[in-house]
Order: C-alpha cells, then sequence, then structure tokens
C-alpha cells in the first residue's frame, strides 16, 4: 500500500486535523447568532496575528488576491500615481492590476531574488511627488525572497510622507516578522492558505486609519467594496454570504498560531526554511534568494538537471513541491515547510531532496542532506 502523496509547496498548504475536522461540522447559518459570534472571534484574532489588535481585519470570500484588489481600490483614487515594486511574478501580478484599473503606474525593478535598491526608490519617489501609493510584496514566493518591507517603509516616509504603503503579505502573515503599525504600512493583505494553515478561499486586508481616510474619488467597486464590507462586519453580518465553514476552520487555526505565539512561530518557520535550504545546499542545489523568506526554500538546480526534472523526481516519491514560475520554470523549485510541518517532515523531505538528487546523477554522499538539515534545526536557538 503505498503512502498518501504529501504537500510540500508553499500554498495550499497542509492544514492540521483540528482545522480539518471544524469545516466537517454542521454548516452555521450567516445571520444566525452562532456564526455572528464565531465570526467576531476570527476577527479579533486576525487582528492579533496582524499585530494590530482592536483594529479591523476585514475578511473577503475569496483568495489573497481579491483582498488585495479590495485593499487597493479602497484607498487609492482613480487615476492616481502609483509606484510598484517587482522582483517576481506577483510583483508583476500587481502591476498589471493596477495599469487594469487605470492609475498611473511607474515600475521599480529588483533582479529576482535580489533587494530593491533604497536610493533609486527614494529617487523615483522625490521624482514623483504626487504618488498617492507603493506597492511592495513583502514575501516574493515565485523566487523565495523576504523583501524589508520595513526598510521600504521608511524611505517612502522620508520621501513621499503622503504615500501610502500597500503591502502584499499573502505568505508572510504568521511565517515571518510583520509590524505593520511600527513599520509605517498603510495596507496588508493576506490569504488563509500560507501561513494561518486553513485551506484556500479567505482573503484578509487591513487599512491603517490614514489609508481609511482616502475615501475621495475611489474606482467605484462592488463585491469587492471593502469600505461597505467593514461596515457590516463591524456589525457582525458580512455584505454577502461569507463561506461559513472556512470561517469555522479558521478559527482553530488562528486559535493554534496564538497559542504557539507569534515571535515564536516566526522563529520556527526561519528555522525549518534555513535548515531545508541547507539540505539542498549539501545535495549540489543553490539558494536563489539573497534574504531568504520562510515561505519556501527557493532552490537553484543545476543545469545539468534542470528544474523540472527534479520536481518531477520528487513527484515521483509522492511528495508534491513547488516549481520555478516564467523565467525560473527550469532554475528553481521550492519545497516548503510553510504550513501544518514540524522537523519530522523536514527530515522526511531533506532526505526526498538527497534521494532525487542521487537519482538524477548529482554526487551526493549518503546522509549529507539530512545531515547538515539537523545540524541547522538542531543548533542552540
Amino acid at each position: 500500500m503505498s503512502a498518501p502523496p504529501r504537500l510540500y509547496a508553499p500554498g495550499p498548504v497542509p492544514v492540521p486535523p483540528e482545522v480539518l475536522a471544524a469545516m466537517a461540522r454542521p454548516v452555521l447559518h450567516h445571520r444566525g447568532p452562532e456564526f455572528r459570534e464565531l465570526f467576531a472571534r476570527v476577527r479579533s484574532r486576525l487582528a492579533e496575528v496582524f499585530l494590530v489588535p482592536g483594529d479591523d481585519v476585514v475578511v473577503v470570500t475569496g483568495s489573497g488576491s481579491a483582498a488585495f484588489e479590495a485593499a487597493l481600490l479602497a484607498c487609492v483614487p482613480a487615476g492616481a500615481e502609483v509606484l510598484c515594486l517587482r522582483s517576481g511574478r506577483f510583483g508583476e501580478k500587481w502591476v498589471g492590476l493596477s495599469r487594469r484599473f487605470g492609475f498611473a503606474v511607474t515600475e521599480l525593478a529588483a533582479d529576482y531574488g535580489e533587494e530593491y535598491d533604497l536610493e533609486r526608490l527614494e529617487a523615483e519617489l522625490r521624482a514623483r511627488p504626487g504618488t498617492a501609493a507603493v506597492v511592495v510584496v513583502h514575501s516574493e514566493t515565485s523566487t523565495g525572497m523576504l523583501h524589508d518591507v520595513a526598510a521600504i517603509a521608511r524611505t517612502v516616509r522620508a520621501a513621499a510622507p503622503d504615500a501610502l504603503v500597500v503591502v502584499d503579505a499573502v505568505s508572510s502573515l504568521a511565517a515571518a516578522e510583520l509590524r505593520p503599525r511600527e513599520w509605517g504600512l498603510d495596507a496588508v493583505v493576506s490569504g488563509s492558505q500560507k501561513g494561518v494553515m486553513t485551506p484556500p478561499g479567505l482573503g484578509f486586508a487591513w487599512l491603517s486609519e490614514r489609508a481609511w481616510g482616502r475615501s475621495e474619488g475611489l474606482v467605484p467597486t462592488g463585491y469587492l467594496d471593502l469600505r461597505r464590507e467593514r461596515a457590516r462586519q463591524a456589525e457582525g453580518g458580512a455584505g454577502s454570504t461569507p463561506a461559513t465553514s472556512l470561517v469555522a476552520a479558521l478559527d482553530v487555526a488562528l486559535g493554534m498560531v496564538l497559542a504557539q505565539g507569534l515571535e515564536a512561530r516566526w522563529r520556527e518557520k526561519e528555522r525549518l526554511n534555513a535548515a531545508l535550504l541547507a539540505a539542498g545546499e549539501a545535495c549540489g542545489l543553490r539558494r536563489f534568494a539573497s534574504r531568504p523568506s520562510p515561505a519556501c526554500a527557493a532552490l537553484e538546480v543545476p543545469a545539468s538537471v534542470g528544474a523540472k526534472r527534479f520536481a518531477a523526481a520528487l513527484k515521483g516519491m509522492g511528495l508534491h513541491v513547488g516549481g520555478g514560475q516564467g523565467d525560473l520554470a527550469e532554475r528553481i523549485v521550492r519545497p516548503s515547510l510553510l504550513g501544518w510541518a514540524d522537523g519530522h517532515d523536514l527530515a522526511l523531505l531533506a532526505g526526498a531532496l538527497e534521494a532525487a538528487s542521487r537519482a538524477l546523477g548529482l554526487p551526493v554522499e549518503p546522509g549529507a542532506a539530512a545531515g547538515a538539515a539537523a545540524r541547522v534545526w538542531e543548533a542552540p536557538a
């Protein structure tokens, strides 16, 4: 009897059995008192996970992309100047979305897997004093890069004090350090299928009071009207029927995240990913990102092997990992321990990386990957 397939991709992620069990409970009516109580607790817990206790975090029935679109349209006026930072597929996605809605978009690019040049950012902003918003991806999952959003926000504040800082934190929430208030962020967006260990289908959006205050001249919207939804959710309801069973699952997952403690969780995810990167390097792969995100271990595969063949070898073992996207399709693989995972998953995945490497002709000593991972994972904190 073969083992069930194992999911080690950076989203969707494996979720705890308690979370799946919550989805199997009887469906609650979205206007009944039981769901209103549940929804209020979930929104309160989300605010804690976002590190904005007491603030409104709006839940969107849809993906993180839906929440991002809703947040952008809730605070950036029609036709406004928007500076989009891009260094991977998701930054590129927000460039396209911003143009689709008619914003005057300027792009600031960084090489894949590298940090943005803050001097260039400052110069771009000073050259465009009317910039209404700066859009940046915190954890660029397509490259495995964790951008220094705190430093980016400081640069924006100094060069263009009125510009809003809009952050895609879809794969960094509950996985990497994220402090919206302390860092001076104005919009932070995430989704259920990543660090908060819940199946796909819910998006989350937090706006600063400054961003909520930008209410004039906005692009008209309907289902994704975040301002209307904020008001309805503050009353305990929702503008449209929410995914009630997903909300029940999210409640359990958030409880587990908060019981562990955010900072402890950040450290755990960082250590798991560092150990996974070490395992890959022991197999002759190369870490791709200069500042790795805990969302995934982006590993460059030797050209003689190719990333697609490597991912296929892992799939043949029953392991699904993230592959490269776009120009990186033949260069990197992206195994991940972002979701419900621990040191046992690390050991399994390290062994699989080693087995795949040897099967594809890379000279790897038996036990090299597992040993490299263990040295990082078991090192004193």
